[in-house]
């Protein structure tokens, strides 16, 4: 049957001062009975050695020939070490500080002349003294702690040998479950292999180990339990005998950390879609604006000349027609994106899935630029290799993609926007590059309000801050695949736009 402890009795050490250190006899002998035993024949080492080591005794004589030399010492270490036990064999024939000896208050003095017989018994006396009350102090914090955690011991093996209540308690199984039974009774599935292999691997070295472990109850409920394993040693084989596995219940304690870390999340969540929100009104209603004052301006003209709109040459009439039908389907266009972004972000948008030539989508998108180009004095160049592939998409989605890139690539540009189609059997890609500044946080402008942080500060930022995390949340939708690299050629931003035809019957 294996024996069951959890404590062993705690190991007290002494330090021998005075002239008993010179009999040989009592040394040898004291030095079985205690674990560790230090001799002092230099009272200025008395210090470094009480520094250095846990001393719980010190057991020493006095005589007329060192009482000044370790008297000094002794009343420093009283104050320094009130715990320490200290008991003293005096020459009382001839002590000459007989009342500074005194007044230190030891624990023990005892005459030299008629005791010195039964040193060895005194010292005896004290080690078992000492250590019995080191063991039930410490037993009974050692004890507290075992009754107010979850409690197990196992062989060598991982079979279990006992438990305590609050195993029993916590997990629902009885002992005639869990004794003879390996450990891996309450395993939680969800837990990782490597987590045991690291246990396993750092307890069979004699170490302790520290985890948080998702364990399983009888009734399939699981705990979170924060675990430390113990190994016990054969002190004088070193050979591992059991182990200690002492858990604490921190399940409810996760959920709350959990609950305050979602509540934190949300705040800041909440925090900075306000602050935001803040800067995209500021951005939308400046390209509300620019549009907005041209429709006013424009309608304002032809209307005071309306009596009289004979005299305004016809090319200036359809002129100012021109600019404000862009700038009200500009303003439409915002307006669209904005309620397509939020029925994006709540699934809510719906696809209408057509076969259609990609190369005419991109030629219709470029010419709806035209002007935008003509405004930005940018020059558009599109190449293909000559193929005309088709895919099964939502075109009116595909070319509102497009859109957003090339705008964005008109209005950061310098003078160039190059647009190129390649195809196979496998992919087709498209790519949108131009001579601009480039992007230095090429994942930070799919966020929602987020505008390249390359533009310089005092340089007008141009658009919402929406038109890139729509195209992220499109492609998603429609399965493109979609990445910013820089522009070798052009020094700018190239955007990528790729879409695998293998995957046409899955869309």
């Amino acid at each position: 049957m294996t024996e069951h402890y959890f404590y062993k009795s705690h190991a007290v050490s002494a330090l021998l001062l005075g002239e008993i250190v010179h009999d040989e006899a009592f040394v040898r002998a004291a030095k079985m009975l205690c674990n560790g035993l230090h001799v002092s024949m230099d009272p200025l080492d008395i210090s470094k050695i009480m520094e250095a080591e846990e001393i719980h005794l010190i057991f020493g004589s006095l005589s007329a020939a060192n009482e000044h030399l370790y008297l000094p010492v002794l009343q420093q270490l009283k104050d320094c070490y009130p715990l320490v036990k200290i008991i003293l064999f005096l020459q009382t024939d001839n002590l000459l500080m007989l009342d500074e000896i005194l007044a230190l208050k030891c624990d023990r003095y005892l005459s030299m002349k008629s005791e010195q017989w039964a040193l060895l018994e005194h010292f005896k006396q004290s080690i078992n003294k000492i250590s019995r009350d080191v063991y039930l102090a410490e037993h009974h914090y050692f004890q507290t702690l075992i009754d107010n955690a979850i409690v197990s011991q196992t062989d060598v093996e991982g079979n279990i040998t006992y438990v305590n209540g609050n195993f029993l308690k916590t997990t629902g199984f009885s002992l005639e479950e869990l004794i003879g039974h390996n450990h891996r009774i309450i395993k939680h599935p969800q837990t990782a292999p490597e987590v045991f292999t690291d246990m396993w691997r750092t307890i069979t070295q004699g170490k302790v180990w520290r985890e948080h472990v998702l364990n399983r109850n009888k009734d399939g409920s699981d705990f979170w339990a924060e675990t430390m394993i113990i190994p016990f040693k054969d002190e004088i084989s070193g050979k591992i005998l059991q182990y200690l596995a002492i858990r604490h219940d921190i399940t409810q304690f996760l959920q709350k950390e959990r609950i305050a870390n979602e509540i934190r999340r949300k705040a800041q969540e909440q925090e900075e879609l306000s602050e935001a929100k803040d800067a995209f009104l500021v951005l939308f209603t400046h390209e509300l604006k620019t549009p907005l004052n041209a429709i006013l301006n424009f309608s304002q003209y032809l209307y005071k000349h309306m009596p009289h709109i004979e005299e305004v040459p016809k090319s200036k009439r359809v002129y100012l027609l021109e600019q404000i039908y862009k700038s009200a389907s500009s303003m439409l266009e915002n307006v669209t994106n904005i309620l397509d972004l939020g029925k994006l972000r709540h699934q809510k948008l719906h696809y209408n899935l057509t076969i259609f030539s990609v190369k005419e989508a991109i030629l219709d998108v470029l010419e709806k630029h035209g002007a935008l180009a003509l405004d930005y004095k940018r020059m558009l160049f599109f190449q293909s290799d000559e193929s005309d592939p088709f895919i099964t998409s939502d075109e009116f989605r595909f070319k509102q993609i497009l859109s957003n890139i090339i705008s964005n690539a008109i209005k950061y540009g310098r003078s160039i926007v190059e647009i190129s189609l390649t195809s196979d059997n496998e992919t087709i890609e498209i790519i949108v590059q131009d001579d601009g500044k480039g992007i230095q946080n090429k994942e930070e402008v799919f966020a929602l309000y987020t505008q390249s942080s390359s533009v310089p500060s005092g340089v007008e930022k141009k658009g919402t801050g929406i038109g890139l995390h729509f195209v992220k949340l499109l492609c998603e939708g429609l399965k493109f695949e979609y990445k910013i690299e820089d522009s070798p050629p052009l020094g700018g931003a190239k955007f990528i736009l790729t879409k695998r035809l293998k995957e046409q019957k899955n869309v």
